[in-house]
């Protein structure tokens, strides 16, 4: 079967001009939750100060807040295959904006674990793991591209929402400050509201079937072991870096902007390395993308060691620049290697369980903090945080490249199945009325970077030689053209 026929077995909203307003404005809902959440490294040592404590007991509040941020798309990612993105949105969007109101009144610091951390952390991860899977569903040849833009949004909020948040403390202090943060989240959320839709729905087999399946694979686990170590170590810096620069000798506001560069930087991996994709394979681009934050965190810590300000600040910026790019290659990345790599078939949960890495944002931020404090500088955090990003990389690194030979696979790299097979070859049965996606030569399906993406039906009134009647039906049309 020719590209041709392909492209005309697709459903007609791949790659459509919805799919492209969808995913911009799902860029700019991911640019609300990723801002304001990393907004808080420009508040912490207003906050330390106020409640009397160390960074420790404050990063404890963003590690709170990012780990259930990603976290939460275990049940977020299931609830979207289920109920699709709008009661998610509500839903998320009412807890987000609530969180942080009610965070800004706090007069413990306790309370900011909970409220803080449940409100924007769970309440935000109910919409932005979702949302590049849904972005995911609307595309077929430019899905990397499409799920760069998403992941553009995170690298937005990084670079504009901390020097504003900055602003916001300077001028309002830092309670004022959250609820300015919470009426422009409302103001965004409307606006996602009101562009974001749902593709429409085409069944693909067992989702419950190949969810299993894909947590069976060697890749998975490296995935998402690899991902724990990579938010241990980006999350933690993110998060103290300002107070980190400014123990280093760095002022305030110098210290504001590396966070720009970091978001400024991390736009241009994503846009650049998911152009790349279709070309090199997402899934080498991705280990590309992990193996800049050794590096990065190499250049660190020769700053720690550089007493000239000028010198120190040029190389800080560099540091910046590479963490940037390697972190927002990553996370753009992710989406379309798990559709390459796993196909579609439940890709919300699939998704989800990806995110769930960030549970190592629970760990990173304390980590970095407490340490900060014990050890009295910031050299040994900096030393151990580059250590970390050194094990992921050599836990992805033998990754295969190619889509896995699930016969759930259903995605991109694989043209419908062929007609019957001769009466002296036995039919392979359909599990569960699955597409019988693998049945073709591997060779036409694991490509590294396959052209298209196919979609059949398969109900449970299958014909005789194991297909569906819709599958059939397809399956004959394609072959008479």
């Amino acid at each position: 079967m020719t590209a041709a026929d392909a492209a005309e077995s697709s459903p007609a909203h791949l790659d459509s001009a919805r799919g492209w307003v969808t995913a911009c404005g799902a860029a700019i809902v991911v640019m609300a939750g990723f801002g304001t959440i990393y907004s808080f490294t420009a508040f912490a040592n207003d906050m330390a100060e106020e409640f009397d404590t160390g960074l420790g007991p404050i990063s404890i509040v963003f590690g709170i807040t990012v780990f259930l941020y990603f976290g939460s798309a275990l049940l977020s990612g299931r609830l979207y295959d289920r109920f699709g993105i709008v009661p998610l949105l509500i839903v998320g969007g009412a807890l987000f904006v609530g969180g942080l109101v009610a965070t800004s009144y706090v007069s413990v610091l306790w309370h900011g674990y909970v409220l803080y951390g449940v409100g924007l952390g769970f309440g935000g991860g109910l919409f932005n793991a979702p949302l590049f899977a849904l972005v995911a569903l609307w595309f077929a040849k430019h899905r990397a591209m499409a799920q760069g833009i998403v992941a553009t949004g995170s690298g937005l909020g990084t670079m504009l929402y901390v020097p504003f948040a900055q602003r916001l403390l300077a001028e309002y202090g830092w309670r004022l400050g959250m609820r300015w943060l919470a009426v422009i989240a409302v103001v965004i959320l409307l606006f996602g509201l009101a562009v974001i839709r749902q593709p429409p729905r085409v069944q693909m087999g067992s989702p419950r079937r190949h969810l299993s399946l894909v947590l069976r694979t060697a890749a998975f686990w490296q995935m998402g072991t690899s991902g724990i170590f990579f938010t241990i170590a980006v999350i933690g810096t993110i998060g103290l870096i300002i107070p980190f620069s400014i123990d280093d000798g760095v002022e305030e506001l110098a210290a504001g902007w590396l966070v720009f560069a970091v978001g400024l930087s991390s736009i241009v991996g994503r846009l650049a390395l998911t152009s790349l994709a279709r070309p090199l394979g997402s899934v080498r681009l991705l280990k590309i993308a992990f193996s800049g934050l050794p590096v990065a965190y190499a250049i660190w810590f020769i700053t720690t060691r550089v007493d000239a300000p000028g010198t120190k600040y040029v190389l800080l910026v560099v540091f910046a620049s590479v963490l940037g790019v390697s972190y927002g290659g990553f996370v753009a990345l992710l989406g379309d290697v798990t559709a390459h790599l796993f196909g579609l078939a439940s890709i919300g949960a699939v998704v989800g369980i990806f995110f769930f890495s960030g549970m190592g944002a629970l760990i990173g931020p304390p980590l970095l903090g407490f340490t900060h404090d014990a050890s009295g500088g910031v050299g040994v955090p900096i030393f151990m945080v580059g250590v970390i990003a050194m094990a992921g990389v050599l836990v992805l690194l033998p990754m295969t490249r190619h889509p896995l030979a699930l016969p759930t696979y259903i995605g991109p790299g694989g043209p419908p199945p062929t007609p019957a097979a001769p009466a002296a070859a036995a039919p392979r049965p359909l599990d569960d009325g699955l597409v019988a996606a693998m049945s073709q030569p591997r060779s036409a399906a694991l490509q590294d970077a396959p052209p298209e993406v196919f979609w059949l039906v398969a109900d449970e009134d299958a014909s005789p030689n194991g297909q569906s009647r819709e599958q059939t039906a397809m399956s004959r049309d394609i072959h008479e053209r």
